[in-house]
């Protein structure tokens, strides 16, 4: 039990601290990258930094991947 309650006050703590930004006005704010409601991408943190080729085989492989997405929503929708 007591280390229950060492654990359960280490995360209280650390959540405090957290919310330390958020009482003196801070906005939240997701990082670079990830995706939105609808799919799309936000950003790419890496690829507007720096002009690598890699980032071009990343964005082939996403518009692969989104026409590919609409294919299988479309040959549901016809199965329905």
């Amino acid at each position: 039990m007591e280390t229950y309650l060492i654990v359960l006050g280490t995360f209280l703590g650390a959540m405090a601290v957290m919310a330390v930004g958020l009482l003196r006005g801070r906005a939240l704010s997701g990082s670079c990258g990830g995706v939105g409601p609808d799919g799309e991408s936000i950003a790419d943190c890496l690829c507007e930094m720096q002009n690598a080729p890699v980032c071009d085989a990343r964005k082939e492989l996403m518009a692969l991947a989104r026409r590919k997405a609409e294919k299988d929503r479309a040959r549901q929708l016809a199965s329905k």
